[in-house]
């Protein structure tokens, strides 16, 4: 379990804190970024097994992070899944099936989640 880390990317700091509080917690290795660019940035430099990436950011949303990842062929260098996290209402049940589909994101999340829903997750998808 330590030697997986996770990208957690979301513009508000109070909830990547909360979310990297509870994955060191358990082991996990957790970095965090709170802007679009800056999770790019970091892809680019690190390897990450499982990326938590919030849809409602100012600037850069989540949908551009994804555009950049698939435009460059980040996520597949990387390995990284790309799950898509947000308490938004912009994004249809049927927006979020095709941007799964087109940009190779594997699951959504809605926010607020619990944390045994965090753990459920991650175990999930990292073993």
């Amino acid at each position: 379990m330590a030697n997986k880390t996770i990208l957690v990317v979301d513009d508000n700091r109070t909830i990547t804190d909360m979310v990297q509080d509870m994955l060191r917690s358990s082991a996990y290795s957790c970095v965090t970024a709170n802007s679009g660019r800056e999770c790019l940035d970091l892809i680019k430099t690190q390897e990450f097994d499982l990326i938590l990436l919030d849809m409602a950011m100012p600037e850069m949303s989540g949908l551009d992070v994804l555009v950049k990842l698939k435009e460059h062929n980040m996520a597949r260098k990387n390995k990284a899944k790309v799950v898509l996290f947000t308490a938004s209402p912009m994004y249809s049940d049927m927006d979020l099936k095709i941007i799964k589909e087109d940009y190779g994101a594997i699951e959504r999340v809605n926010k607020p989640f619990t944390e045994t829903e965090l753990f459920t997750l991650v175990k999930k998808h990292l073993g």
